[in-house]
């Protein structure tokens, strides 16, 4: 990432955005693990992970730490896994997520808790949006514990490890994953699998998230709207970013 960085002739004193999120395969493919106390895909299982991630960055590997000691004056937002089953609500029995196979949906294939019918889909379904709010939790938490930590080289869990830490030119800020789904027009997903967001809804969030880069945490957590056409705000000088 430091390699990219320079090559695209930014200096270490510039200030630079970069927005992470984690989480969505997991849920896709490890729902059960809601209903479970350990074992992959867990809310500690994702706990240790994270959280090994931020300190094995110490040792440059690329995670927040790594980001921090290797690319310095940089804002992560730290963007939440957001309820996938809200695809389901949006494409179900959609003739654009048909395939040659009869019956068959695009997004079994790349999310099979997503895709059960009956009884059986409505339960897993339920347990990814469980294991989605576990690991929204976890984040929230590892960044109070940073916070809390108080180290003098420089927020939600890893949101608040970070802020805790008060570094000066590090920060994290946490920002609330209300994607709408199910309310999108369909051409919110893409044709290609009905499942993965297309470029479409790839720009309104990402200018969601921009637009919502210097706002208070109550307005940072308003859903992101679909906008027929999506406009990027531009910063005033009077604008600052709440970390």
């Amino acid at each position: 990432m430091k390699r990219k960085v320079k090559a695209m002739n930014i200096s270490e004193s510039r200030f630079k955005f970069l927005s992470f999120q984690v989480g969505a395969n997991d849920v896709c493919q490890l729902c059960a693990a809601a209903d479970t106390p350990m074992g992959p895909g867990t809310k500690s299982d994702f706990e240790t992970n994270i959280r090994a991630t931020l300190e094995h960055v110490r040792q440059n590997i690329p995670t927040l730490e790594h980001v921090r000691q290797n690319i310095p004056n940089t804002l992560v937002n730290l963007f939440g896994a957001w309820q996938l089953t809200d695809i389901y609500s949006l494409t179900s029995g959609q003739k654009y997520c048909k395939q040659s196979i009869p019956f068959v949906e695009r997004f079994a294939i790349g999310c099979p808790c997503i895709a059960g019918q009956g009884d059986v889909g409505e339960f897993t379904r339920g347990q990814m949006d469980r294991l989605v709010q576990q690991y929204n939790t976890v984040l929230q938490n590892i960044v109070a514990d940073y916070k809390a930590k108080n180290y003098k080289d420089f927020n939600t869990n890893i949101v608040a490890d970070y802020k805790a830490k008060n570094y000066k030119d590090f920060a994290v800020i946490w920002q609330p994953p209300n994607l709408p789904f199910k309310g999108y027009p369909i051409q919110a997903v893409s044709s290609v699998d009905c499942f993965h967001p297309s470029t479409d809804a790839h720009t309104r969030i990402a200018a969601g998230l921009w637009n919502r880069l210097t706002l208070d945490t109550a307005a940072r957590a308003a859903p992101f709207t679909w906008e027929t056409t999506p406009t990027f705000r531009c910063l005033e000088e009077s604008d600052r970013i709440q970390t």
